[in-house]
């Protein structure tokens, strides 16, 4: 009998043993699960912040690629203009007297040498070039047409004739070279990008 209790004593202390340490691993298994979500989270959060910071990269980069097209169809829109102004004085320019300090019709004298900062390129100050179509190259129009002013700065005599100084020798009859300065405006899609561009054109009236 006495060997029979001692048998029972000893599968009731492995009994408390094997559910202590069912308890303990539960416990374990428990505290393991916790930092799984914990560091599950962290990984989400750095994702996350990842992401958001891809996209606002993505953003600037759009935002910069449309301000330079912008900036790069204001430029076409200026230079267009600016040949625009250079067909007009060899078309239409026979005499400097329409050039005054008024400007109308966008001729000017050279009384006030930067004049294309104190104009207002929105009216009959500038003159007006309504022949391009950036929509043929870029499938976008531009704001506003681009326009021009022509200043007249000085007279240049000609060699020849210099040659008839003094009344010696025989006039040739050329007349002075004008020197015109050209002023363009262009936009782009938009006001907010302008471009001013400037060339010096002769003609011999």
């Amino acid at each position: 009998m006495e060997s029979v209790n001692t048998h029972e004593n000893v599968s009731k202390n492995v009994r408390a043993r094997t559910t202590g340490m069912t308890m303990k691993n539960t416990r374990t298994y428990k505290h393991q699960h916790g930092a799984a979500l914990l560091v599950s989270l962290i990984i989400l959060v750095v994702m996350t912040l990842l992401g958001v910071s891809s996209m606002r990269t993505s953003v600037m980069e759009e935002k910069m690629a449309g301000n330079m097209r912008d900036n790069e169809l204001a430029f076409q829109a200026a230079e267009a203009a600016l040949r625009a102004a250079e067909k007009h004085i060899k078309d239409n320019i026979i005499s400097t007297t329409a050039f005054d300090n008024d400007g109308s019709d966008g001729l000017y004298d050279n009384s006030d040498e930067r004049i294309w900062e104190n104009i207002n390129w929105t009216n009959a100050d500038s003159l007006e070039y309504t022949g391009f179509d950036s929509t043929t190259t870029t499938g976008v129009n531009v704001s506003s047409a681009p326009r021009y002013v022509i200043q007249h700065l000085t007279s240049v005599g000609s060699a020849s004739a210099k040659l008839n100084q003094s009344n010696y020798g025989q006039g040739t009859g050329a007349g002075e070279v004008q020197a015109f300065t050209i002023t363009a405006r262009g936009t782009g899609g938009s006001d907010n990008a302008v471009v001013y561009l400037q060339s010096t054109y002769g003609k011999r009236l």
